[in-house]
This record gives structure tokens, C-alpha cells and sequence, in this order.
């Protein structure tokens, strides 16, 4: 009868402790590597499903209060490893976290789910005041969505009216590939000054790996830019000509026509390219 009883004491005192004691004693075991963090997703989706919304809550707190010695990325990264769809409200709410680590773990686990939800918050966050939530957001729906996020980063360029937003998501496409740079390509024939010169100013860094029928598209752009006054992105055309070099070649008439444009940093730009060209 003692040792029944002396069970049955463990076991009232094991239900006791806390869900956050267990939690946070379990993150610690995950650190010193006395547990891996494929086991700790088990003890959380048998938190999860005794004590659903208490589980929620600890994490939420665990995130942002971590153990001594456990980093909030370790957590999420736990809880993201459990696979459970219930979990996505802390997927959610961490996208905007102050920690980057924590908000891109979090943008690329929305991602990979690939559901409706998923899409439509990333999205949303294309729009948000901090550069490393908008940048997360925007690759994760190049990762998570393929030509779907694609389509709907070229759309947010080209509506977006403040350029520091849209130039998040210009990056992102130059992360995409091929499919990626010919967005960046359509957006320099849409006739949207604002988009035309955040796409040039990405394709800067594309240079080297652009192909020699993309030489073309950027001249034309260029002269559509010239012929409507747009100075800021003529600007921009021009810094990509410039970064061509010799691959502008037997283009610099294009180049020479604005050394007299009524601007002078338009004129600056233009005599730079040439020079940089070899002209």
C-alpha cells in the first residue's frame, strides 16, 4: 500500500507542475542537447492536446521570455517541427516578432504550410513598417508559393506607391530565378515610373547573370523613360547600363543621347555609363 501511495504522490506532483515548468524545463533539456528537439515536439502536441489553449499561451510566453540560456528561435523552431496546423496562430503572430530570426522561422513555416490563410497574411505583410517582417514575407511567399508569390510580389511593386516597400519585394524576385528576373523585365514595360525605377535598380544586381536578348529590354526601357521625362528612373536605367559594360556595346547611341539631357545628374549618369561601357 506505501509504494501505491508513494506512486500516486509522484504522479499528483508530476500533474502539478505546471505547463510552463514542463515547457521550459523541456527547452532547457534541448539546449544541452539532453533531448533532441524532434522529441520535445512530442511533449508539446501532448500538451497541445490535454490543454490546448494553456499550451498557446505558454508558448506565446516562452517565446518571448525564453529559459536562461534558450534562444526564442529554438522554440519556435520546436514548435514548427511539431508539423500541427494548430500551432499556426503562433506561426501568425510570431511573423511580426522584433526578433528577425524568430519573424523569418516564422514567415518561412507559413510558407511551407501553403495554405489559403498562409498566402493571405504573407501577403499583408508585404506591407509592414519593418523592413526584416517585409523581406521575410516576401521570400517566403517565393519559397512557399512559386509563381503564385511571384505574380503577387510583381503585383505589390506595381501598386505600391512608397518605394522603400516595394523594393523589399523587388529583392525577393531577384531571388526567384529566371522566372523572377522576367517579372523584374515586365515591370520595366508596365509604364509605372515608381515600379520601373525600383525594378531597374534590382536588375543592377542581376547583371551577371542576364542573358543577351535581356540586353535589349533595358535600352528600350531606357528610351520609354526618356521620351515621357521620368527622371528617377532614367537614373536608375542608366546605373544598370553603366554596370552592363561591355555587354552595352554598340548600344552607347542610346547611352549618348542623354549627355544633354536638361538634368545634370541625368547628363552625370549618362557621360559615367558611357565611360564605364568603354565609350
Amino acid at each position: 500500500m506505501a509504494v501505491d501511495e508513494s506512486k500516486q504522490t509522484s504522479r499528483r506532483g508530476a500533474d502539478n507542475v505546471s505547463v510552463r515548468e514542463k515547457l521550459a524545463n523541456m527547452f532547457c533539456k534541448i539546449m544541452v542537447g539532453t533531448i533532441t528537439r524532434e522529441e520535445g515536439t512530442m511533449l508539446i502536441n501532448d500538451l497541445a492536446k490535454e490543454r490546448y489553449e494553456e499550451t498557446i499561451k505558454e508558448l506565446f510566453y516562452l517565446i518571448d521570455n525564453p529559459p536562461s540560456g534558450v534562444f526564442p528561435k529554438t522554440v519556435l523552431h520546436t514548435i514548427a517541427l511539431s508539423r500541427n496546423k494548430a500551432f499556426s496562430r503562433i506561426m501568425v503572430t510570431s511573423l511580426e516578432h522584433k526578433n528577425a530570426e524568430v519573424s523569418i522561422l516564422a514567415a518561412s513555416e507559413l510558407g511551407r504550410l501553403r495554405t489559403a490563410e498562409a498566402k493571405d497574411v504573407l501577403r499583408e505583410h508585404l506591407n509592414s513598417e519593418s523592413y526584416h517582417v517585409r523581406q521575410a514575407s516576401a521570400c517566403a511567399l517565393v519559397e512557399g508559393f512559386g509563381s503564385d508569390g511571384i505574380e503577387m510580389l510583381k503585383k505589390h511593386i506595381l501598386t505600391h506607391h512608397e518605394p522603400f516597400y516595394r523594393s523589399t519585394s523587388s529583392q525577393a524576385l531577384l531571388k526567384a530565378g529566371r522566372e523572377g528576373i522576367d517579372s523584374l523585365f515586365a515591370i520595366l514595360n508596365s509604364g509605372n515610373p515608381g515600379a520601373v525605377s525600383t525594378a531597374a535598380a534590382s536588375l543592377g544586381s542581376a547583371v551577371p547573370v542576364l542573358e543577351k536578348d535581356d540586353i535589349p529590354k533595358i535600352f528600350e526601357a531606357l528610351m520609354r523613360a526618356g521620351d515621357k521625362k521620368e527622371t528617377p528612373a532614367i537614373i536608375e536605367l542608366l546605373k544598370v547600363v553603366g554596370l552592363l559594360r561591355s555587354k552595352a556595346i554598340g548600344f552607347d547611341g542610346y547611352v549618348r543621347a542623354f549627355t544633354d539631357y536638361p538634368i545634370e545628374i541625368v547628363r552625370n549618369e549618362a557621360k559615367n555609363a558611357l565611360k564605364l561601357i568603354g565609350c
